[in-house]
């Protein structure tokens, strides 16, 4: 919405002004939120068309429901505000609870009996209109041939995970049957300290905060919280409550105004006198040495994630198939710099590095695109630099050469330095003529 302030009425400002400084938005920004919000709850499109007394009651409303968003995060637990830029998102989505469920459910093909006697599976089952969970009612309702939220649907039974954590005030209450994760990889660190340490930090988000579209390279402010529990080599792991990308905001303002040019995601993302994250392609051997970190167990190790920027010397948009990749598909483009060139020569094979891109990214993240100045994402061509957040990933040939490549998580192509690709034309078979 563009309202101005001028055209809402004074008495909603009144309340609107309070909501944003607790969030550390510009009235605008709450105003605008506030318009979301009279469009979802009641498909109020053009709000300067209502009568003043139910915009100031909506208001009201409004600023009741979202009381408990504060600076601390939003609903959920107390939050930090860091500030930087979302540098990739994993493409991967992962489900905490797949393990205890597959073993749960096995444990229950195995002793039906014993299962349920342990606290893991509950029986569900419906009964004057409330579901039941091993006899014991809940507090939903049965709706039609809808299951509850939690319930599994194994073998003509209808079953549900049991929290088994004792210490838990839900101890013994079902749960859902899954608890899915995504990492968000951002750049940065706690607002006050942004100019001290700029480091990489994995934020964990749930819920629509996973599937949300975010703007990769932008400077902003994030909510999000450090575990209860910090685990080795996990001093970096943030979560995030499901209103993440609710509370998140796109802003520099958290620089001086003459640095704030640097936060242009062409210069920031590959800035190394203010971070330690990229990486020059013709050092992607040592720094994936250097880099790689322990799985736990200490079997393996995890490829790094570096940030590293390259021209494309070549580029495939053609889905390949894949039964690596969750869409069964990927796409590739190749890299090359000029250190990698005087490191291996020009014509050599080792002079540009592959890049591959997952389904996921092609289908959310535009990797063979820029955005031009009025926001609209238009093709590169060859030779234009991008900026690629990715995993280093190591090979080793039948001769014990190591070959190395990226799995993108994000590409970033700086619009100024693109090399438009060529569009339009005539690209049906009309153009041949002959018979229809």
């Amino acid at each position: 919405m563009s309202e101005e302030n001028g055209e809402w009425p004074e008495a909603v400002l009144e309340r609107i002004k309070p909501y944003a400084e607790r969030l550390e938005k510009t009235v605008e920004q709450g105003l605008q939120d506030f318009s979301d919000y009279l469009s979802a709850e009641y498909s109020v499109a053009v709000p300067r068309d209502e009568e003043e007394f139910y915009l100031v009651q909506w208001a009201e409303q409004f600023v009741t429901e979202t009381r408990n968003l504060g600076t601390g995060g939003g609903s959920g637990p107390e939050t930090q505000t860091y500030v930087g830029c979302i540098i990739a998102v994993d493409e991967r989505i992962v489900d905490m609870r797949a393990k205890q469920k597959s073993a749960a459910l096995s444990k229950y093909d195995q002793n039906s009996s014993r299962a349920i006697e342990d606290g893991q599976i509950g029986i569900v089952t419906a009964k004057n209109g409330v579901w039941h969970v091993n006899g014991e009612a809940t507090k939903e309702r049965v709706e039609g041939s809808k299951l509850p939220w939690f319930a599994i649907e194994h073998d003509n039974q209808v079953l549900c995970l049991l929290n088994t954590f004792q210490a838990s005030e839900y101890y013994g209450k079902p749960i859902g049957p899954s608890s899915e994760l995504r990492t968000l990889h951002f750049l940065g660190n706690t607002e006050g300290n942004f100019t001290g340490g700029i480091i990489q930090w994995q934020i964990s988000v749930s819920g629509d905060a996973m599937t949300h579209a975010y703007n990769i390279g932008q400077p902003c402010k994030v909510q999000a919280r450090s575990p209860k529990e910090i685990k080795e080599g996990r001093e970096h792991n943030l979560y995030a409550n499901k209103d993440f990308h609710k509370t998140l905001s796109y802003t520099n303002d958290f620089v001086d105004e003459n640095l704030q040019k640097e936060l242009n995601p062409d210069r920031f993302l590959i800035n190394t006198t203010i971070h330690n994250e990229y990486v020059d392609l013709g050092e992607l051997e040592e720094q994936y040495e250097a880099r790689k970190v322990p799985t736990w167990d200490k079997s393996g190790y995890y490829c790094p994630i570096i940030i590293t920027k390259g021209y494309v010397s070549r580029m495939n948009k053609e889905p390949k198939a894949s039964e690596w990749d969750k869409t069964g598909r990927n796409f590739s483009l190749s890299i090359t710099s000029p250190s990698l060139q005087v490191k291996y020569g020009r014509d050599a094979n080792m002079s540009e590095i592959p890049v591959w891109v997952s389904g996921t990214l092609m289908d959310e993240g535009h990797p063979f695109d820029f955005q031009n100045s009025n926001g609209e994402w238009r093709p590169f061509a060859e030779r234009t630099q991008v900026i690629v957040v990715g995993r280093i990933k190591k090979k080793l040939r039948d001769d014990g050469t190591a070959m190395y490549s990226l799995g993108a998580q994000s590409i970033y192509t700086p619009p100024r330095t693109a090399r438009p690709a060529a569009t339009g034309g005539d690209t049906s078979l009309d153009q041949f003529g002959g018979e229809q």
